[in-house]
């Protein structure tokens, strides 16, 4: 099994000055390591980024609803209050009285 030239002047030739050192080649693994660390971590800020839009995007969602349910509420609290104004009207219109059952003439 042949691997290649390591000299000459072939397509394959390994030159020397690209022979590299034990030590050049722990340097050159953990130059490797560190560069994938940071493409992972790019990675991991964009999925972040992400996350955030997302997250952006659901609570301008929550505050739509929210605003509708504050409507919803003050229009019932408005008929609420309009209804007790005529309920106040009508009992005067029969003379007055008072609105608890145990007041009442029948007891009911």
């Amino acid at each position: 099994m042949s691997i290649g030239s390591t000299s000459g002047k072939e397509p394959d030739a390994i030159l020397d000055e690209d022979l590299r050192t034990p030590e050049q080649l722990r340097g050159d693994m953990k130059s490797i390591r560190e560069a994938s660390l940071s493409v992972g971590e790019k990675a991991s800020v964009a999925g972040v980024m992400t996350e955030i839009q997302v997250l952006k995007q659901q609570l301008k969602m929550t505050h739509e609803q929210m605003q509708t349910l504050i409507s919803i509420y003050g229009t019932m609290r408005d008929e609420f209050d309009q209804f007790k104004r005529q309920r106040i009207i009508e009992l005067r219109g029969r003379g007055g009285g008072s609105t608890t059952p145990e007041d009442m003439e029948d007891g009911s």
